[in-house]
């Protein structure tokens, strides 16, 4: 019986060990990116912004300048990713549109918009107060490449990009501009595009780390299970006492 017991405790020590599902990761893994707070199109020429333009291109350069526009796009980061690192994502799925050049420039922006401004409301503004408005565009983070479908690729980084440190707690932006004489891209506001990835922490890795090991170890705890059950048949069939 000792030998029984003996297998007993060991299958018991086995299903109890912790495991997660494939779903539960990648779930994990959405929620923890950020989204984008606000999408705005900009009108180079008149300065006028339309805040969620849904369905519409949003980065265009075509050689007429009353068309071209650039994108803006404002994140709220937690206060509580101070001293991690983010990661900036870009994706594209089948419905969204990238053609020309298929390529656009990345600049933070300094301040940037909180709400929509016509064209017309734009041109009654006396210059100063549109000098106000006007986006000041900061840092040239680097140039993506994008295909429908795919990830962009970073053909030019700066400043470490596309790893930054997370500047928690502030309102951040972005601002895609096409490059080349004709471009067009434009994504599913809030579904692909850009996002930000918070990167693990030192110890967030470390328990990941931990999570693959035992990832790797189920097969052979499976294993190990169907070892001991073929062990207490034959234990049966021997008849320990």
């Amino acid at each position: 019986m000792k030998l029984a017991t003996l297998l007993v405790s060991a299958a018991a020590a086995v299903l109890a060990a912790p495991s997660s599902s494939p779903a539960e990761g990648i779930a994990a893994r959405q929620n923890d990116l950020i989204y984008p707070h606000r999408t705005f199109r900009y009108w180079v020429q008149t300065g006028a912004l339309k805040e969620d333009p849904q369905d519409q291109l949003l980065v265009v350069k075509n050689g007429i300048a009353a068309d071209e526009t650039t994108t803006i796009v404002t994140f709220e980061v937690s206060p509580e990713l101070k001293g991690r690192r983010c990661k900036l994502l870009f994706d594209l799925w089948p419905r969204d549109v990238s053609t020309g050049s298929k390529q656009a420039d990345v600049f933070t922006v300094i301040n940037p918009p909180t709400h929509d401004f016509s064209a017309e409301t734009v041109s009654k503004w006396r210059p100063a107060a549109l000098a106000e408005t006007q986006r000041s565009r900061d840092i040239h983070q680097g140039r993506i490449s994008v295909n429908v479908p795919g990830s962009a690729v970073w053909i030019q980084s700066f400043q470490g990009y596309p790893e930054f440190d997370c500047p928690a707690g502030k309102l951040f932006a972005l601002e895609y501009v096409g490059v080349n004489d004709e471009v067009a891209i434009r994504w599913d506001i809030g579904v692909t595009g850009p996002r930000i990835a918070p990167m693990p922490s030192a110890v967030t890795g470390k328990f990941r780390n931990l999570g693959s090991v035992i990832g790797r170890e189920k097969f052979s705890a499976s294993s190990a299970l169907k070892s001991l059950s073929m062990l207490s048949s034959a234990c049966r069939t021997v008849n320990f006492s």
